[in-house]
């Protein structure tokens, strides 16, 4: 009997296994079929299968988390950087201290956490929350960091969600929120233009007809089709226009560099989580009225400008280091009008920010402006600077003076 019912060569399996499978196979294309799964969005995972998911979700952070966290991750330069990406997109699903979530989003089944507690984030080590802000989580809304390279970025985040939980309602505001009507100008958004398809993270396949990657975009927050774009700027850059910690002065820049270089993030060709997703929801008009303001505000440093010595930093900017190949960054950065309008002021710039662009740009993930086919040559001269000497050059151009423009040409070179 139990040989009739358990056959003891594995070659008399195989018939009924084949069976088994086929007819597994015809359920299961019927049940997709006759669209008798429920999918509604209104009815949450039965529980057992909520439990299940979520820990393999848990277990799968744990096997792909990212790499060691920076030695400053919980500086309060990163801590605001993370906050200002943080109250533009995440809070609109995850709240934030003294705020709720919104209705609309606690529809959604699985529903986004509120963050502004210990129990969520507790559960998970920096390099563990870097793998969930980069990667995203599959079946859950949660995407992907939308610009490729940037670590630097996610960390950044990373470090606002470490500090999360036990910030003041009154701090969150501060770093994470914009004050509305605070902008100096008001820039319409104009007549429609036309669309320009942007480019996707990991767009590998051309957009379904369902789909319309073009800018501009209607955003989160409607900033650029209220007219007050300027107020999302001045949270990052400054009421001032000169930026501070992790992000750029620009007061620096002449209107074509900024105009540039908005319009490539809004391409995606600079790629920036926090710049493509503030840059695709301008129009043209809009992009031009920002930049020909702030290159109208008075040029100012990012920080108390000091002496200029000779200095490590010096060298590398006026003479270079010829032992590498490498020429000095002066011959492309404010040594005349005409680079003046091609490149970025650095002189002024803020020092972290600059050590971190350029850092940036050794692991090849900042992008470039006008969709040039060939590398960006500053990827190159960076991975020839270590790190002390990146510090060093960042240094020396942060306690320059911006209207100060030096001549690399008056430094005597090394014979």
């Amino acid at each position: 009997m139990l040989r009739t019912l358990f056959p003891v060569r594995l070659a008399q399996w195989l018939g009924p296994l084949l069976v088994a499978g086929v007819v597994g196979l015809v359920v299961a294309v019927v049940v997709v079929v006759s669209g008798i799964v429920d999918l509604s969005a209104a009815k949450p995972h039965p529980e057992g299968w909520a439990r299940f998911l979520h820990y393999t979700f848990q277990q799968s952070t744990a096997f792909h988390a990212g790499p060691a966290a920076p030695a400053d991750i919980d500086s309060p330069i990163r801590v605001a950087a993370g906050a200002a990406y943080f109250g533009q997109v995440c809070a609109r699903c995850h709240g934030g201290p003294g705020l709720g979530q919104n209705p609309v989003v606690l529809s959604m089944h699985p529903r986004p956490q509120y963050l502004a507690s210990d129990l969520p984030l507790a559960k998970f080590t920096a390099p563990e929350l870097f793998r969930i802000v980069k990667a995203g989580v599959k079946y859950s809304a949660m995407p992907s960091w939308p610009a490729e390279g940037r670590d630097d970025e996610v960390w950044q985040l990373v470090a606002f969600l470490r500090a999360l939980p036990t910030m003041s309602p009154e701090t969150f505001q501060k770093l994470a929120l914009v004050s509305h009507g605070n902008g100096a100008v008001s820039a319409p958004f104009g007549a429609m233009p036309p669309a320009h398809r942007y480019a996707l993270r990991n767009d590998d396949e051309p957009p379904l007809a369902s789909y319309n990657y073009r800018t501009p975009v209607f955003g989160f927050s409607g900033y650029a089709q209220s007219a007050d774009p300027v107020s999302t700027c001045a949270r990052c850059h400054g009421a001032d226009g000169a930026g501070g910690g992790a992000f750029p002065n620009l007061t620096l820049q002449t209107p074509g560099y900024l105009a540039r270089t908005l319009t490539a993030y809004a391409a995606g060709q600079r790629r920036s989580g926090y710049m493509q997703m503030i840059a695709t929801e301008l129009s043209p008009s809009q992009i031009s009225t920002i930049a020909k303001y702030y290159s109208g505000l008075p040029r100012r440093s990012t920080e108390a400008p000091s002496g200029s010595p000779v200095t490590e930093g010096q060298q590398i900017a006026l003479v270079g280091i010829p032992k590498v190949g490498m020429g000095p960054c002066a011959e492309c950065h404010g040594v005349t009008r005409a680079a003046d309008k091609a490149f970025p002021v650095l002189e002024g710039q803020g020092q972290w920010y600059l050590t971190n662009q350029l850092q940036v740009f050794r692991n090849g993930g900042r992008g470039g402006i006008g969709g040039q086919k060939r590398p960006d040559p500053m990827v190159v001269i960076a991975q020839k600077l270590t790190d002390d000497q990146i510090k060093a050059v960042a240094a020396y151009y942060a306690a320059q003076p911006p209207s100060v423009v030096q001549s690399f040409a008056a430094v005597k070179q090394p014979s």
